[in-house]
């Protein structure tokens, strides 16, 4: 593996690692893991009001800021469409 290719790897980890650790803080019980990356967060207990609480969280971790197109629960309810989305501003 290229050296870039390893550091853009090593980046995009560190940015699901991050995800990972934010739905769980704000997701009362939540167990999220890297093999559930692609499971609706509805399941482990998501609601609307833990949605933006999530939102806030993310956009204050990354010190970014998600486009309104992508602001419902549908366009991000995995960790998978969150990193998506961080990946797709950055």
């Amino acid at each position: 593996m290229g050296q870039s290719r390893k550091s853009n790897y090593d980046y995009c980890v560190k940015i699901v690692e991050k995800v990972i650790e934010i739905l769980n803080a704000n997701i009362e019980n939540a167990e999220v893991t890297e093999d559930k990356l692609d499971e609706d967060l509805s399941e482990f207990g998501m609601d609307s009001i833990t949605f933006i609480k999530i939102i806030v969280a993310v956009e204050e971790k990354f010190e970014c800021e998600i486009p309104d197109s992508k602001l419902l629960i549908g366009e991000m309810n995995t960790a998978n469409k969150i990193f998506q989305v961080l990946k797709d501003i950055d």
